[in-house]
């Protein structure tokens, strides 16, 4: 048996001048054993002469074939029968792969035990230099059968070269691609998916497919295209030999209509209407035979074109289409492009566009209002968390003080708010109110942050108070999503006071958010208001009696979410779980037990709690008032334990699923060495809550936890830190200044997009650099930046990261609309305003960029060279 893990079959034609790219992109692979199968497909240019000089290089590594001409397919299927590889990989001779491709797919389809790993791709533009991340996400639906999970087929592109195969797939299928079609790969692809006992990805983009190059020829719309429903009735007869076809019938339907439609969209790109005519002739024929019943079956237009009945409606209508051919291209062209202006108007004149105009007019011409303040929890979604401890308080003390509250549920939270007899305001998040309010209140208290565009005035207090001690790391040490952290961050150097509950969280936040050296306000160590309550029993009895509760034993669930990073899309496989396991532990529950449930509010409307028999959902009261109440905390990777521990009262670590949780998510420290009771299968919690070994660790190990995490819980926190930040006393917090960081002067550095290995060398630049801060555009980011800045240069560089978002009236948004035809018109206050927005009170010695920055910087850069003493003299 061979002991060569991958071979890569790379079928060639006519690329000489792209060739030498993808073998050396191959040469240096960083898996240990692989081959290079390079098959000449009969190429009349120099290419022969090039796989020669590899070879005699590389005679180890490269196998060299040669055939007649016949095209991709043909030459794909000559190379499999030398393949000698545990997988096989194919990779079109102008693309190029990542130095890790081979060794992390090979790697993960042994981990799993997947006979098909795919990953993700860069779509590269070489005529003007851009790279977009493609087939990226759906992470969650992976490492299973496309029986198990039917939807793996339709959120897989059907390309042969950004996946490896287990050799035994061609050798039982015996599956070959057809040869001189176009559309190869779907009927080859899709199958092949469908046979495997597993797919798994890697969720990186490892592959550099090249969309568009220098002479490469545009598309026409020829009679070839018609080969489209060759390569769907290929697809379809093979899932039937598959025996697959009726179970996987939605699916395919949805494949077959989206290659159709798909086409149907594109006519307005080619002139040939004959030509276009007999495509959809073609298409509804071809749909009507496979699948009779697909006008009707809602799948693929529920996917696509949800909320759009009319629409619908006539893509359903071959005259429709026929119609669609005979109107001009030029009318096509001249209607996409009314399109796009009026879709660019509806943008300039949308809600949240006129919001920002309300508030960038309020922040240059009103007055800050004396004894106003403004709280906001969870951006509006809750009134709960420190802000609501601190308005409590405020609003006993200060009854002169005017009282706003962000909301996105006015009637809840308005019983909420007459419920404990508090005098305040509520205002709607993203309303011209709620900007006005905002760019004019005295004080601000957040938990999270406020909106891009908000900057903090000179005359406003703003106190971001966080809301948990972190367990999973935050900022510039997320394992996913770095870039995610620039609003968070820009919120943080706005801030004029930042509350930590203890030193770790203070040091953790401090240096995952690069504030150490840039914020210029001031930390504050204090108990966190919301906290409070966890020492006070006579409020816990109160609550037992009001919902009663007295006498039985009170269990509360919080889990924490496990949903894909991104898109908020919920887990199926989680939620499946998750019913499950509360199916289970009610069945187990006896009348003297209560076992409350609080969801992420992104699964809470996929589970469905009133049917249970002992369980319920949190009641409409503050989660931390009825958890104070509760005997018992499960909970899983929630940072909400820390909180609760102050109680002393048991809690379970429910980690039913550690080791596929960790994998994706970075912690601070191992959850499994804390002091509370590690639960890791539903039986054992069954046990639990039947049996009677319910206790709190009284170890040593317990105590170093408590000096560590709860050192400054304090009654009195609440009091303590609204005497310091609404009244300026400081009743011996431990308080640490940063305002010296306004003195340092700093170099800002742009860099150029990271697409290649090679591109992450210019970060280096930083190091012979004064103060260096990097620049980093929220949009620059792929998965090759973050893992350089995670590798190489968290530790030593301050960077920001940012999504531009500052606040311009309509009339200057207008002036710098006009000042990129006229460039003598003045826009340097516009671009001040972007100083303060994205780099609140930080001097800058000098900017350093790359070659062609984007319009942003250019203008940024430019503004600054222009203003820069007057910049740093403001500040």
């Amino acid at each position: 048996m061979s002991d060569i893990k991958v071979s890569v079959i790379v079928p060639i034609y006519n690329v000489e001048e792209y060739l030498p790219r993808c073998i050396d992109s191959l040469i240096n692979q960083t898996l240990d054993s692989y081959e290079i199968i390079l098959v000449n497909d009969g190429s009349p240019d120099q290419s022969q002469k090039i796989i020669d000089k590899y070879q005699k290089m590389y005679p180890d590594k490269i196998v060299g074939l040669i055939k007649e001409n016949g095209g991709l397919s043909d030459a794909r299927n000559y190379g499999i029968p030398y393949a000698k590889g545990e997988y096989i990989s194919f990779l079109d001779s102008d693309d190029y792969v990542d130095c890790t491709f081979l060794e992390k797919m090979y790697n993960k389809a042994i981990d799993t035990q997947s006979q098909i790993v795919v990953c993700g791709y860069y779509g590269v533009n070489e005529i003007n230099g851009t790279y977009r991340w493609l087939q990226k996400g759906n992470i969650d639906i992976y490492n299973q059968s496309v029986l198990e999970c039917p939807s793996l087929i339709h959120l897989n592109a059907p390309y042969a070269w950004n996946k490896i195969y287990h050799r035994s797939l061609f050798e039982q299928t015996k599956f070959l691609f057809p040869k001189g079609w176009i559309w190869e790969d779907i009927p080859t692809i899709y199958p092949l998916l469908a046979k495997a006992n597993k797919v798994s990805k890697i969720d990186e983009p490892l592959i550099y497919y090249v969309l568009k190059r220098k002479g490469s020829i545009t598309a026409t719309y020829s009679r070839k295209q018609l080969q489209l429903f060759q390569s769907l009735q290929l697809l379809n007869e093979r899932f039937k030999e598959l025996n697959l076809f009726d179970q996987l019938y939605d699916e395919l339907l949805f494949i077959n209509m989206r290659h159709i439609i798909f086409r149907f969209k594109e006519f307005h790109k080619y002139k040939d209407a004959k030509m276009k005519i007999s495509f959809v002739t073609e298409g509804f024929k071809h749909l009507n035979k496979y699948f009779a019943d697909w006008k009707n079956n809602p799948y693929y237009f529920t996917f696509y074109d949800v909320g759009k009945p009319v629409k619908q409606f006539f893509m359903k209508k071959k005259i429709y289409w026929f119609a669609s051919i005979l109107v001009p291209n030029t009318i096509h062209k001249i209607c996409a492009k009314i399109k796009r202006t009026m879709k660019k108007a509806r943008k300039i004149f949308s809600r949240n566009n006129r919001v920002k105009y309300s508030y960038a007019y309020h922040y240059k011409h009103s007055e800050i209002i004396e004894n106003t303040v403004l709280f906001e929890s969870f951006h509006g979604t809750t009134i709960s968390d420190s802000p609501f401890y601190m308005m409590r308080e405020l609003a006993k003390t200060h009854p002169e003080m005017k009282i706003y509250v962000t909301t996105q549920n006015y009637d809840t939270h308005k019983e909420l708010l007459d419920k404990y007899q508090i005098n305040a305001s509520l205002v709607k998040l993203n309303t011209k109110e709620y900007a006005k309010i905002l760019a004019t209140c005295q004080y601000l208290v957040n938990n999270v942050s406020f909106p891009p565009y908000f900057i903090r005035r000179n005359g406003q207090k703003y106190i971001n108070t966080w809301h948990g001690t972190p367990l999973k790391t935050l900022g510039k040490n997320m394992v996913e999503g770095i870039e995610d952290m620039s609003n968070m961050q820009r919120n943080f150097l706005h801030s004029t006071d930042l509350l930590f509950p203890n030193d770790f969280t203070m040091v953790h936040m401090m240096e995952d958010y690069n504030l150490f050296q840039l914020f210029t306000g001031r930390a504050v160590l204090c108990g966190y208001p919301r906290n409070t309550i966890f020492m006070n029993t006579q409020e816990a009895m109160k609550i037992r009696e009001q919902f009663d509760l007295v006498g039985k034993e009170v269990f509360a669930y919080m889990p924490t979410w496990r949903g894909g990073q991104s898109s908020g899309a919920v887990n199926e496989t989680y939620e499946k779980q998750l019913k499950d396991i509360l199916n289970k532990i009610d069945n187990v529950l006896n009348d003297n037990q209560v076992f409350y449930v609080n969801l992420h509010s992104l699964v809470k409307d996929s589970i469905d709690i009133s049917g249970y028999k002992h369980i319920l959902s949190f009641p409409n009261i503050d989660n931390y008032e009825f958890l104070n109440c509760v005997d018992i905390l499960i909970s899983d990777y929630s940072s909400v334990f820390f909180d609760y521990s102050i109680t002393k009262k048991p809690i379970v670590l429910f980690m039913y699923d550690y080791e596929e949780y960790m994998s994706n998510r970075g912690t601070y420290f191992d959850v499994r060495t804390l002091p509370f009771e590690k639960i890791y299968t539903i039986e054992d919690m069954l046990e639990y809550i039947q049996g009677k070994r319910k206790k709190v660790d009284q170890s040593q190990e317990s105590q170093d936890y408590y000096d560590q995490f709860t050192q400054y819980d304090d009654i009195y926190a609440t009091k303590l830190l609204n005497d310091y930040f609404f009244d300026g006393k400081n009743n011996n917090l431990q308080v640490f200044d940063y305002s010296s960081n306004k003195l340092i002067k700093h170099t800002l550095y742009f860099p150029s997009k990271c697409c290649e290995r090679k591109d992450c060398k210019q970060l280096e630049e930083v190091k012979n650099m004064d103060n260096p801060i990097m620049f980093l555009l929220k949009n620059q980011f792929n998965y090759l930046l973050r893992k350089t800045l995670l590798d190489d240069y968290n530790n030593h560089v301050s960077y920001v990261v940012t999504n531009p978002n500052i606040p311009y009236t309509l009339f200057e948004r207008m002036k710098l609309f006009i000042s990129k035809i006229f460039s003598f018109i003045n826009i340097d206050s516009l671009m001040l305003r972007a100083f303060d927005n994205l780099l609140p009170h930080i001097q800058i010695q000098k900017i350093e960029y790359r070659e062609n920055p984007n319009k942003f910087t250019r203008r940024l850069v430019n503004s600054y060279n222009r203003l820069s003493d007057r910049l740093n003299n403001k500040r």
